[in-house]
């Protein structure tokens, strides 16, 4: 006999197994919940946005921030801190520059604005990279009064460069110093909440 079954036969139906009902679809609403977005209304006086900052910079702010435990905002808050009290004790110079391909003076002059006489320019061989006021930087935990600071020095009153550029050199020198271990960051234990006591 042939143990080979008939394609045209009808087999039982398999056993159809219930599922229970799943006790949170009972308790799902119709509208998603909105984010309580109140602490972000009131400390947005607190949060920076440049453009034009060196990420390579910007990496190393977080790289140390992550290192230290602490958020990213406040190590570029005391680098950038440390740099301006350099600048106003004349320990650092911020001389800007002409920028021919600009109406605003620059702290990074390019090769090509540098005035070079009796020397053939050299032959560019780097790629280029994306340009600097693309990048966007974001950081929390700056008071009102540094933020002011920084935009009147890079205003048309004072250096007339872009706030990006004096970012960029603020970390640079602040960054350095505390490679070789002129700025010490040292973090702080900081409350976050209260707790009860345990009974008994």
């Amino acid at each position: 006999m042939n143990n080979r079954r008939n394609p045209l036969e009808v087999s039982e139906p398999a056993p159809v197994t219930v599922q229970p009902a799943n006790i949170h679809d009972s308790l799902r609403v119709a509208a998603p919940r909105k984010r309580n977005r109140q602490w972000e209304k009131e400390h947005q006086s607190h949060k920076v946005v440049y453009r034009g900052v060196d990420p390579k910079l910007a990496l190393k702010v977080k790289s140390i921030a992550g290192e230290l435990l602490v958020p990213t905002g406040d190590v570029a808050r005391a680098v950038i801190e440390y740099s301006l009290r350099a600048y106003e004790q004349d320990d650092l110079d911020l001389r800007p520059r002409i920028n021919p391909d600009r109406v605003r003076m620059t702290l990074f002059p390019t090769q090509d604005s540098v005035r070079t006489y009796g020397r053939q320019p050299r032959a560019a061989k780097r790629k280029k990279t994306e340009a600097l006021w693309k990048v966007i930087t974001t950081w929390r935990g700056f008071p009102p009064e540094l933020k002011n600071k920084l935009a009147v020095l890079a205003s048309e009153n004072e250096l007339n460069v872009p706030v990006g550029e004096l970012i960029t050199a603020l970390l640079r020198f602040g960054l350095k110093a505390y490679d070789h271990g002129l700025l010490q960051l040292e973090p702080v234990q900081k409350a976050a909440a209260h707790t009860l006591a345990e009974p008994g």
